[in-house]
């Protein structure tokens, strides 16, 4: 048994996709550009400046980065708080079970939308730490932020468990030294539950 979670919020916690893909992509329309759906699905795990870079790299004309960085901000703040995220079943209700114990949520995600997300989920008082994208010089798949939620639980890394839903946060587990657990996989539900099963009753939140 791990002696702490670390839960990536976005496709994990929450079930945010649609959220995010019509804040990126009403804010690319603003300045005349248009974000392709299977541009987006492949680059989720990315951090916003991250994604916003590629797709001026990949693309014959330009956005003006910092005017689509803030203006997907604005948007993915306004949806999360206009009930357009919702908790991913399994994973919250893991998130609720594990009670008292030690628990974080990491993400690649602005602090602001992170917490407004979280909120709307009604999720956002069951972590001692929040971790996002403001707190580290570099996102996921550095490992700095899985290093950080550990020290501000008090916790090894070795004794954490992180669930995901990306390639670039399972390798920023592995490169953290820590247990992982792909929320993407087939026999993912299977394996919440099991953990689940072997929660005391004395965890129950």
């Amino acid at each position: 048994m791990p002696k702490a979670l670390i839960f990536d919020c976005d496709g994990t916690l929450a079930l945010t996709g649609e959220l995010h893909f019509k804040a990126f992509a009403n804010a690319f329309v603003a300045q005349g550009a248009t974000l392709e759906r299977s541009f987006y699905d492949t680059r989720t795990g990315l951090s916003r400046q991250a994604l916003i870079e590629e797709w001026n790299s990949a693309s014959a004309r330009q956005v003006e980065p910092a005017r689509l960085y803030r203006e997907s901000l604005e948007q993915a703040r306004a949806l999360a708080a206009g009930g357009h995220a919702a908790p991913n079943p399994p994973v919250a209700e893991l998130a609720h079970a594990w009670g008292a114990r030690p628990s974080a949520v990491a993400s690649n995600g602005e602090a602001s939308v992170v917490k407004a997300t979280l909120e709307a989920c009604q999720l956002l008082h069951l972590f001692d730490a929040i971790v996002t994208v403001d707190d580290v010089a570099e996102g996921k798949p550095d490992p700095s932020m899985f290093l950080l939620a550990a020290e501000r639980l008090a916790t090894t890394p070795a004794d954490c468990l992180v669930l995901e839903d990306s390639t670039q946060g399972i390798e920023a587990a592995r490169r953290a030294g820590m247990m992982f657990l792909d929320v993407r996989e087939a026999d993912a539900r299977a394996r919440v539950a099991a953990l689940l099963e072997q929660l005391p009753a004395s965890a129950m939140a």
